[in-house]
């Protein structure tokens, strides 16, 4: 068995089997027709498992090629999907075989960091991921956005036609200091044209006073809900620059739709905390659900572009039992107004993580106050001040692979 790139002609095999593992939908005579002049895509690499020279691929995997935000800097990032093994050889290594070429690539192409959506976290952090941050999924009942105070601005929809660019400069506005969201050159292809009337989504754009976008919204109908919140099954969406465009929009929600939906979902952060804005929480519900799971591919590369607090030194030892370049010590030394310098040392570690924990603890998912509930941390060096390197930042990713 082993594990190799798929070619162009061959990505059709990765549609297979994430139809058979995941039970969905195939034409196989139209895809096998559309491969013959299939092209290989920039932004995407699709690996296979094939358990013999001539055979067909029994698993694959799809890593999708994003840029993210991480700290005031912008590194390469690799998103898992399409994980998936024919039934018949799970449990096999198929998978691991894939997920690893895959890791290993992604360091030598410089990628610092790696992300994905697990239907089992148990089962990822056998290859080093580790939970990241989570979305607070609020549903408020339309009834008790009618506190809400009009603060002014304008309300327009967005049709087929329409300039959509005010989404995407709103998104990177609303996510220019949060960790691990991505730069997108649109906000969402799926929006151009005449597909959204005919799914039966609606835009509506919301502008200040000068006429300045703050915020936007995109919904569909899910049975009485207005349905904002971006999944697999939907990619809706609420983005807000600032509370007063939030405000607007929800305020623009009641008036319109009062008599049509009985409550709105939307999902935001979870560093930020809505119960001081919204005028009636006592009947509303929200939740906490995973944002996703996230590995240092680069370990060294987080620790030299980290934002840390105050000066100080600290060793830290990483483990990775994939990419063998993240298996070291490393000293960390930082100051104010100037570069972290990073270098690699035979001495004792203060602290020892693998390469999942690195991640989301630099990336602001977690802080210096969750060591203590993550039995596979060590701290070799107790006294010392971890919430100079380890605090909490905003940090969330939108986007789904």
């Amino acid at each position: 068995m082993f594990a190799r790139k798929l070619q162009p002609k061959e990505y059709w095999r990765a549609g297979l089997n994430m139809a058979v593992a995941f039970e969905g939908s195939f034409e196989y005579g139209k895809e096998l027709e559309k491969s013959e002049t299939a092209r290989e895509n920039p932004l995407e690499d699709y690996y296979g498992t094939f358990p013999g020279e001539g055979e067909a691929p029994v698993a694959s995997v799809i890593m999708n090629k994003k840029q993210v935000r991480f700290d005031g800097h912008v590194l390469k990032m690799g998103g898992v999907g399409g994980v998936a093994t024919l039934p018949a050889h799970r449990r096999g290594g198929a998978v691991r075989a894939c997920m690893e070429l895959a890791l290993r690539n992604l360091y030598k192409e410089g990628c610092a960091l790696s992300h994905l959506y697990p239907f089992s976290t148990a089962y990822y952090r056998q290859y080093g991921f580790a939970p990241a941050g989570k979305t607070l999924r609020w549903r408020v009942k339309l009834r008790d956005l009618k506190r809400l105070p009009d603060v002014g601005g304008r309300v327009r929809q967005l049709l087929p036609g329409d300039d959509l660019s005010p989404l995407t400069e709103g998104y990177a506005k609303a996510c220019g200091d949060t960790n691990f969201s991505c730069l997108r050159e649109v906000f969402d292809k799926d929006l151009e044209g005449e597909k959204p009337l005919k799914d039966r989504r609606w835009i509506f754009l919301w502008s200040d006073e000068e006429g300045i976008p703050g915020g936007f919204l995109i919904g569909s109908r899910v049975k009485d809900t207005l349905h904002c919140v971006t999944e697999f099954s939907g990619r809706d969406a609420l983005i807000f620059t600032d509370a007063k465009a939030l405000v607007g929009l929800l305020h623009f929600v009641y008036e319109a739709f009062i008599a049509n939906f009985a409550d709105i979902e939307f999902g935001v952060p979870d560093h930020m905390d809505l119960a001081g804005l919204l005028p009636e929480i006592s009947g509303m519900d929200y939740k906490p659900v995973l944002n996703g799971m996230a590995r240092a591919v680069n370990a060294e590369t987080l620790l030299k572009l980290c934002r840390c607090r105050g000066e100080g030194r600290l060793a830290i030892g990483v483990t990775d039992k994939i990419i063998p370049e993240n298996n070291h010590t490393f000293l960390l030394d930082f100051a104010p107004g100037r570069e972290n310098l990073v270098e690699r040392t035979e001495g004792p570690a203060d602290i020892e993580l693998d390469a999942g924990n690195l991640a989301v603890l630099l990336g602001g998912c977690r802080g210096a106050d969750s060591i203590a509930m993550t039995p596979d941390i060590r701290v070799n060096a107790p006294g010392i001040d971890l919430s100079q390197v380890f605090y909490r930042k905003p940090c969330h990713i939108l986007d789904l692979f």
